[in-house]
């Protein structure tokens, strides 16, 4: 399960050292699940609204997209504070990713080339560079074998969006139809053991996600993590120097640690 692995927001944020929304209608109580659902039964609706949207992500051999995302802490004292972050996102297939993040670690950007990863935070003047796999795949497994740090979302950007989201779900709900903006979407409502998620699909020809929830059933407060999807361009046009970063002169590199589990070469 990668269910926490938003590439572009947990590398950015990463080398952070380096580097309230909007009202919504009160939601209608999703139904009790039936004997069968405990028994970890999806609901056709869903499965076939989850499957519809993973084949054409996956087919979607370039895009960009906006990702506005609220994460949410709980302090000591209970209180809940949502931090704010917003990401611009263009993917090329089969192995290009630049993402540029605005924070409250300032402004970083990600750039990946098919070979290489580079990170930079415009701020502080800093950025890390690492070798990836061929694959936009097993470069994600890399990147977040590397930072050892987990966060929700990158399950859309795989090759099987599908066999992402589906690993680990114990009851899968199909909630109805809902605006989202002006554009109506299937509600999904997901169970797993430790984290409970929602996703909103964009009906019609184009079902692309738009809205991703998760709350973290494991820790106090039970925090939630919201990345809202918008604008999304499918076959931009795309500079050639799209995917490439060369950070300044004088920009002081920092060496990002390998896993634990591969040692470093002498």
């Amino acid at each position: 399960m990668r269910r926490k692995n938003l590439l572009w927001i947990v590398t950015l944020a990463a080398i952070g050292a380096l580097a309230a929304p909007a009202p919504q209608p009160k939601a209608r109580p999703a139904p009790a699940p039936t004997p069968a659902e405990e028994e970890g039964v999806i609901d056709p609706r869903a499965d076939d609204a989850l499957r519809k949207m993973s084949t054409y992500l996956a087919g979607l051999q370039s895009f960009r997209v906006d990702a506005r995302v609220v994460d949410e802490k709980v302090t000591t004292e209970g209180q809940k504070l949502q931090e704010l972050s917003q990401t611009s996102l263009t993917v090329q297939r089969p192995n290009r990713l630049r993402a540029d993040r605005f924070g409250p670690n300032g402004h970083a950007s990600l750039r990946s080339d098919g070979k290489h990863v580079t990170v930079f935070n415009q701020d502080k003047n800093l950025f890390a560079t690492i070798t990836v796999p061929p694959s936009l795949d097993a470069a994600l497994d890399e990147l977040r074998a590397r930072l050892q740090i987990d966060a929700p979302g990158a399950d859309f950007l795989f090759s099987d969006p599908y066999k992402e989201l589906i690993d680990g779900v114990l009851v899968g709900r199909y909630i109805g139809l809902e605006p989202v903006g002006e554009v109506m979407a299937h509600h999904l409502a997901m169970t797993e053991k430790d984290v409970d998620w929602q996703v909103w699909i964009a009906a019609g020809d184009r079902p692309t996600p738009l809205r991703y929830v998760i709350t973290t059933k494991d820790l106090p407060g039970h925090p939630e993590f919201t990345l809202e999807l918008s604008n999304w361009q499918i076959a931009p046009p795309l500079a050639p120097d799209t995917f490439s970063l060369t950070p300044p002169a004088n920009a002081k590199r920092v060496e990002l640690a390998p896993p634990a589990d591969r040692p470093v070469k002498p």
